[in-house]
């Protein structure tokens, strides 16, 4: 039974210890209100809204997106390999829970908590937008308590990242840490193999990357396609599961089942 938690921004490192693994769900495409509406009605723990690989997506929509999710919890993987302006962009549309991707090095997560921060822990620039009601909130300008409802997410999907897993994961402001599988398998050299996600050196390495991750006492997740996989990574506790997959999967169940 998946458990949704109140995902406030301000909780949601707070909740990670004693809750059980919370599962997101990837959509298709974060542009189409309908399909979101369709994931808010099951009980995902949040909405994975990724900016990354969506280039129909324009960033100016992000606003309205949050605004349709309301307080349906989301995760936003920023667009662009470390874009730092993209980062003070989604902060400033209203995003609170980011995801970086193609993050490398301890340089790399440091600027992207600069970045995500506002003084003293970052250069993250004051303004009156939507993440503060345009300044008619109780403390617009109330820059330390923003910075406590901000968790910043580094991607590692590289062998480059790999090697240098604990030095990212040790990164002051860092909250936790994704795997990415399907990256990850092609710096493996195994994309073009059967059933890539199951390869031996792709499972060995998330598993040894986890554990580099939970140790230095922040928490990791990464993609799921089902119950066997969340059983493997079961210390893992902010998961992704794929929409297109449950879709698809979905209706070639129902096609299957009407055809007999």
């Amino acid at each position: 039974c998946l458990e949704r938690p109140l995902l406030l921004p301000s909780q949601l490192m707070r909740l990670l210890p004693t809750s059980k693994a919370l599962i997101g769900v990837l959509p298709p495409s974060p542009s189409c209100p309908s399909v979101l509406s369709l994931f808010k009605a099951l009980p995902f723990s949040f909405i994975f809204l990724d900016l990354e690989h969506t280039p129909h997506y324009p960033l100016h929509r992000l606003p309205d997106t949050l605004n349709h999710l309301g307080s349906f919890p989301s995760l936003v993987r920023i667009p662009g390999k470390n874009s730092l302006d993209n980062i003070q962009k989604v902060l400033d549309s209203g995003a609170q829970n980011l995801l970086i991707p193609m993050v490398n090095t301890r340089e790399e997560a440091e600027k992207i908590v600069h970045a995500a921060k506002f003084p003293p822990l970052g250069s993250r620039g004051c303004t009156s937008s939507f993440f503060n009601e345009f300044g008619t909130s109780e403390a617009p300008f109330a820059t330390s308590s923003e910075n406590e409802k901000i968790s910043v997410g580094v991607q590692i999907e590289t062998m480059e990242g790999v090697r240098n897993a604990k030095e990212i994961a040790a990164t002051p402001g860092v909250d936790w840490v994704f795997l990415g599988p399907v990256d990850l398998a092609s710096s493996l050299d195994v994309i073009e193999s059967d059933a890539f996600f199951r390869h031996e050196d792709v499972q060995r390495t998330l598993r040894d990357v986890g554990r580099i991750v939970l140790q230095e006492g922040k928490e990791v997740g990464t993609l799921i396609t089902g119950k066997e996989d969340a059983q493997m990574f079961d210390s893992f506790k902010i998961n992704v599961a794929l929409g297109s997959s449950m879709l698809l999967d979905g209706s070639r169940r129902f096609l299957a089942d009407v055809d007999r």
